[in-house]
């Protein structure tokens, strides 16, 4: 049964806020489960809007398909004295079926509504009627978003004895029980407080309390399976692709004639992943089986076209032509962690491919061939996945790079003129999650580029001579040249020389009394400095910053300065260590990141030698 979703809601804001801006009275949602293919849920939703800023909890929306269908709908609106200010019907649903995906058997109902006055409680109630899709049942959630507390919430599902009902819990300390009859599950909640948006937390998705339920043994589109285990799930999931790597015999021969001289599997699978590049893009497609299933190879490889799994398939389908095998992965780009001992559909949101060679194992991304093939991108670096081969799905965990790994290298030489003129060279490396962060500046046209490199630096009236971006595997390299009329200050017989002309705004954290959340860094990174600075000819070093070394859990600096005859030579490196922090350090967090952007922000004062 597919999600069905009741309010747009950020899961992230913008500003880390203080206040409560709603409180949900009552969450309930009753499932009546009559078989492996029949359920019915009803949903009631009372929550009070304490202010503006909850007026997103004040939209209905629910999803629907072919074969989850609303049957009941109704809401109204009270005031703060509890007098009935609006009521709403069915009919004033509206439906959409706008979606990101290009083929989707899916549509929304939904209902805009901005309250007039704060406070207003708000209930709404509606039915929902699913068939033949089972694979699980409705996520319990009823805490959807930051400053958002619960009073009470209810979630009880009812199922015929033969058929077993697993469940787990996600940040929720209660235990699910059951009727004398041992028909029903019951969860209850009350008095949650609400989550703060706190700086530097792990996302809210980590947060929230939450229960998955799923059926053992399920029917899902006329396909039988069973989620008892992730071998289970993972029989499953090959059953659906097996047998739709069939290739026309033209495609047969023109990838035999591009790999057949090739001498190792590594080489083979190069040119068929760029051949992949050549021939396909990617298109979000959520049609047949749910969206599970994906489309054949043929049909891939005649319109051009496919998902993540279409082209995850059709790159398994080329590979098994030439001799290589392949895996099938199933992995989520938002849960860093699948849950060990509950296998369910609804953990994972993308399709990647394995090739377990004799001395590497490769991850190919299918969706993106423009990426190098093998990088582990941002969105599953570190992520647990199922490995799908006919023995079943096995939980496995995809490699992530070492903090020191993220690299951006900067090598920049400054010739200062006596006027405080200056002309800059500076050469970048930017290297795996530093790399894939300025992708976007490879598409990018001149302009927009000498735009970007101007933001980039710290250069007064910065002038873009030359800019030359390259790339080289998980590597974007920038050359350029710059000249400022005013990079360095004139006082009398003195030059203020900006000892660093990058790392331009560098942020530091915000401060948060009474902190809840561990300090969390999801990605590490390295940044390393080597900066030339030319003294002008008759001048001299009157003022120059110290050398420190800051050493911390989270990160480590380091800045240097020395003469060399007649430059001035800088190292700047600085460490972020991903990981979890306990939240007592979050003040030496903020003071480590505050210095280091005064680090960065220093000058050396230069002066004029008398003759």
């Amino acid at each position: 049964m597919r999600q069905t979703i009741f309010l747009v809601l950020l899961l992230t804001s913008i500003q880390y806020s203080t206040a409560q801006i709603a409180v949900v009275e009552e969450s309930l949602t009753d499932v009546e489960c009559f078989s492996p293919t029949q359920a019915t849920v009803h949903f009631r939703e009372v929550t009070t809007i304490l202010n503006e800023h909850g007026a997103g909890h004040a939209t209905f929306v629910c999803s629907c398909s072919k074969n989850d269908k609303l049957t009941g709908f109704k809401g109204q609106v009270a005031d703060a004295t509890g007098r009935v200010i609006r009521k709403f019907k069915e009919s004033e649903l509206k439906q959409t079926e706008y979606s990101p995906y290009l083929a989707i058997d899916d549509y929304k109902m939904y209902l805009d509504y901005t309250p007039p006055v704060y406070p207003v409680t708000i209930t709404y109630e509606w039915t929902m009627e699913s068939h033949d899709n089972l694979i699980e049942f409705p996520r319990f959630c009823p805490q959807t978003g930051y400053d958002v507390s619960v009073k009470k919430a209810v979630y009880r599902l009812t199922a015929p004895k033969e058929i077993a009902v697993r469940h787990a819990l996600l940040n929720i300390d209660k235990a699910v029980t059951s009727s004398d009859d041992g028909k029903t599950l019951i969860l209850e909640l009350e008095n949650l407080p609400a989550l703060k948006n706190e700086p530097y937390a792990k996302p809210l998705r980590e947060r929230l309390p939450m229960a998955y339920f799923a059926p053992t043994d399920f029917i899902y589109y006329g396909t039988k399976g069973s989620l008892n285990s992730w071998a289970d799930y993972g029989k499953w999931e090959y059953s659906l692709i097996n047998g739709s790597e069939t290739l026309p015999e033209d495609i047969r021969q023109e990838i035999h004639q591009m790999t057949d001289r090739l001498k190792t599997d590594r080489e083979k699978v190069a040119v068929l992943y760029h051949y992949l590049e050549k021939t396909t893009r990617y298109v979000a497609i959520l049609l047949g089986i749910g969206g599970q299933k994906p489309a054949p190879a043929a049909d891939v490889c005649k319109s051009g076209f496919g998902d993540c799994k279409g082209l995850s398939n059709y790159m398994r389908a080329m590979l098994k032509e030439v001799g290589i095998p392949s895996n099938y992965i199933t992995i989520s780009t938002t849960n860093r962690r699948l849950l060990k001992d509950f296998a369910s559909v609804g953990q994972m949101n993308h399709v990647i491919l394995q090739v377990p060679l004799q001395s590497d194992t490769l991850w190919i991304e299918c969706t993106n061939p423009q990426l190098p093939m093998g990088y582990v991108h941002n969105g599953i670096a570190g992520h647990d996945a199922i490995e799908v081969s006919q023995a079943g799905g096995r939980l496995v965990r995809l490699p992530e790079y070492a903090d020191s790994m993220n690299l951006m290298h900067s090598k920049i030489h400054i010739r200062i003129d006596p006027n405080g003129a200056a002309n800059v060279s500076l050469s970048q490396d930017f290297r795996n999650w530093q790399y894939e962060h300025n992708i976007p500046i490879l598409k990018m046209d001149e302009k927009e580029r000498q735009k970007t490199l101007q933001q980039m630096v710290r250069v007064t009236q910065a002038e873009i001579g030359r800019m030359d971006v390259s790339e080289n595997g998980a590597t974007i390299n920038i050359d350029a040249e710059v000249r400022s009329q005013r990079y360095a200050t004139v006082t009398g017989q003195r030059l203020f020389v900006p000892i660093c002309p990058i790392h331009n705004g560098y942020a530091t954290p915000t401060p948060f009394p009474s902190r809840q959340e561990d300090i969390f860094l999801e990605t590490g990174y390295m940044d390393r400095d080597e900066i030339t600075l030319a003294i002008p000819e008759g001048y001299d070093i009157e003022a120059r910053p110290k050398d420190i070394t800051i050493e911390q859990p989270f990160g480590t600096f380091r800045f240097t300065m020395k003469r060399e005859g007649s430059e001035i030579r800088i190292q700047n490196s600085q460490l972020m260590k991903s990981g979890t922090y306990d939240k007592s350090l979050y003040s030496q967090f903020i003071d480590f990141m505050k210095t280091v952007s005064g680090i960065y922000g220093q000058k050396v004062v230069l002066k004029k030698q008398e003759q």
